[in-house]
């Protein structure tokens, strides 16, 4: 059964041009505060991708050799602050304007999941949450019910066109990023620590969870737990809290 994990398709294309030199952009968002660090210019991406910016732009007085080199590291680091914020991010595009001692950078993403999807995210998880969770649960007995959730109201996509936790709600598919996801938002609205990771097996590229429970973080695949062909309200444990 052949499982895909399409990973983020990251273009990375730097231009780096002097005073005069002419670019035609679309309009983007300009931050007129300029920052000096790449620790700061990490933090300033990693809070534009949370409000799903697509186009914005930073103004950098710090070195500009080090600017070139470290650039893509620096948005790979921003994408991995959020882990739900990472793995929507289809694919970007950045440029590099310098004059002087200034430089100007101008980003442009692309997502697999709008604001306003993951904003129907939080609140079909929310209202979820509030059914499935019991007082006097315990972390174990609340990350199952999350897990059997999952399994029960979605099934995997065989077009592997669905990559999202909007897109397994709304239609109740997804491949295994989607399921990833989903189990991502909903563990953490529901105060369980969580983590998406990706690896490779033996049918290729698959991405699955990391929870922590009782200061113990454990592997929980839903993806793989969910029977193929799809048996409705069956779940399997195999790949549940596994080391």
């Amino acid at each position: 059964m052949k499982r895909m994990l399409f990973k983020l398709c990251l273009l990375l294309f730097v231009i780096i041009v002097g005073l005069g030199s002419e670019l035609k952009f679309m309009p983007v968002i300009a931050d007129s505060s300029s920052i000096s660090s790449l620790a700061e210019l990490k933090t300033r991406i990693a809070s534009n991708l949370l409000i799903r910016n697509e186009e914005f732009s930073v103004q950098y007085s710090g070195d500009k050799d080090e600017l070139s080199a470290s650039l893509p590291a620096v948005i790979m680091e921003a994408l991995e602050t959020d882990d739900y914020t990472g793995y929507i991010v289809d694919s970007y595009f950045y440029t590099i304007q310098t004059w002087s001692s200034n430089a100007k950078i101008k980003l442009e993403f692309v997502y697999r999941e709008s604001q306003e999807q993951t904003a129907f995210v939080d609140r079909r998880v929310s209202a979820i949450l509030t059914d499935i969770i019991k007082n006097g649960m315990d972390d174990d007995q609340i990350v199952k019910q999350i897990h059997d959730w999952i399994i029960y109201n979605v099934a995997y996509d065989r077009s592997y066109q669905r990559y999202t936790a909007y897109d397994a709600l709304d239609s109740g598919l997804a491949v295994c990023q989607g399921y990833s996801l989903l189990a991502n938002k909903m563990l953490n609205m529901a105060g369980i620590p969580s983590r998406i990771v990706e690896g490779t097996v033996a049918t290729g590229d698959h991405a699955w969870n990391l929870v922590q429970v009782d200061g113990v973080w454990y592997h929980m695949d839903v993806t793989w737990n969910d029977p193929l062909p799809d048996r409705g309200r069956k779940a399997d444990y195999t790949y549940f809290f596994f080391y």
